[in-house]
C-alpha cells in the first residue's frame, strides 16, 4: 500500500519491519547494570499520562487507578517514588500523612500513589504468589508507562508505605529489587507475614518501626518482629540496612517525612548508600545501622 505524504510516495512499513525496529530499539535500562528491563504492558498499551492527576488503566485484566504527582519542574529525567497506603486507607490518606504533594516539589520527584483493587482483605497482595500477582503487574505497568510517557529516571525509582502498604513495599523489594534504588517501609517487614526470598537487587533499606507496641489486630502482626526479621535477612544477603525504633507504636513517626527527605533522594540504583560509612546525623537518634544479632 502506498501513502502520499507531502507529495512523496512512501511505502508503509510492514508488521515485520515494525517488530524489527522494536527489537533493535535501545533498551532504556541498559545503563543500569543488573536492572530488570521494562516489562511489556499487560493491557498492550499505556493509558495517556500527560502530567499530574488521576489515571485509569486496566492492569492484569483488573481496572485500577493511580494518582500522579508531578513536580513544578516537570517529570522528564526525574526520580519516582511509589507510595502504598495502609489497610482501610486511601491514596489521599498517604498523600496527606507524608505531605507528598509538597515532597514532589521539594524533592523534584514524581510521586505515584496506586489504589488497591478492592478485592483483597489486606488491600495489597503481599501474601500472594509473585507469578501473576495483580499488584506486582500494576507496578510493572506503571513503571513502563511512566518511562514511555514521562521519561522518568529508571535509576531512581523507590518505594514507601505504611502498615499494609509497608508490607507490600517490603514484598515489592523482595520481588522487584532489581528495579528499586531503595525502600522505606514504615512498619513493614517480612516473616512470618511476608515470605522472604533473596531479592534480585542489592538495594539499601531504612526500616522504621514502633517498638514492642507496634502491633496490629491485638498482636496478630508484630511489626517489631517482622521488621527485625526483614533486616536480618537483608543484611545476611549483603544489603545495607538502617533500622529506626521510634517506640511510638503502630504509626508513622513525627519525623517520618524528614526521613523521606534525607533517605530517598540520596540513593541511585546499583550505587552504595552514602550512609554506609555510618554517618546517620541526618536521621533521628533512634536510627542505627543494623547488625544481625545487635
Amino acid at each position: 500500500m502506498l501513502i502520499l505524504l507531502l507529495g512523496v510516495a512512501c511505502t508503509a512499513p510492514s508488521d515485520s519491519d515494525t517488530a524489527k525496529a522494536a527489537d533493535t530499539a535501545p533498551d532504556p535500562n541498559a545503563y543500569l547494570e543488573g536492572s530488570a528491563p521494562l516489562a511489556a504492558v499487560s493491557a498492550g498499551a499505556c493509558p495517556t499520562i500527560d502530567g499530574a492527576g488521576d489515571i485509569e488503566l486496566v492492569s492484569n485484566e483488573v481496572e485500577r487507578t493511580a494518582k500522579i504527582l508531578v513536580p513544578e519542574s516537570g517529570a522528564e529525567g526525574k526520580a519516582v517514588v511509589f507510595a502504598w497506603y495502609p489497610l482501610g486507607g486511601s491514596a489521599s490518606y498517604i498523600i496527606n500523612a507524608l505531605d507528598l504533594r509538597d515532597y514532589a516539589d521539594s524533592a523534584d520527584t514524581v510521586v505515584v500513589v496506586p489504589s488497591a483493587s478492592g478485592q483483597l482483605a489486606f488491600e495489597w497482595a503481599f501474601t500472594s504468589p509473585a507469578e501473576g500477582n495483580d499488584d506486582l503487574v500494576l507496578y510493572d505497568d506503571l513503571r513502563t508507562c511512566l518511562y514511555e510517557q514521562l521519561t522518568i529516571d529508571l535509576g531512581r525509582v523507590s518505594a514507601v508505605g505504611f502498615s499494609a502498604g509497608a508490607l507490600f513495599t517490603s514484598y515489592l523489594a523482595i520481588h522487584r529489587g532489581d528495579t528499586l534504588s531503595t525502600v522505606l517501609p514504615f512498619s513493614g517487614g517480612a516473616d512470618p507475614v511476608v515470605t522472604y526470598e533473596t531479592p534480585a537487587g542489592a538495594f539499601p533499606a531504612i526500616l522504621p518501626f514502633g517498638g514492642d507496641s507496634d502491633l496490629y489486630g491485638g498482636g496478630l502482626v508484630d511489626f517489631q518482629e517482622t521488621t527485625t526479621n526483614f533486616a536480618t535477612s537483608l543484611t545476611a544477603d549483603g544489603h545495607f540496612v538502617v533500622t529506626c525504633n521510634h517506640d511510638g507504636g503502630h504509626t508513622i513517626p513525627p519525623e517520618g517525612r524528614e526521613m523521606m527527605d534525607a533517605w530517598l533522594p540520596a540513593h541511585t540504583f546499583g550505587e552504595a548508600s552514602p550512609f554506609a560509612g555510618g554517618d546517620l546525623s541526618a536521621f533521628p537518634d533512634y536510627c542505627s545501622v543494623f547488625a544481625a544479632g545487635g
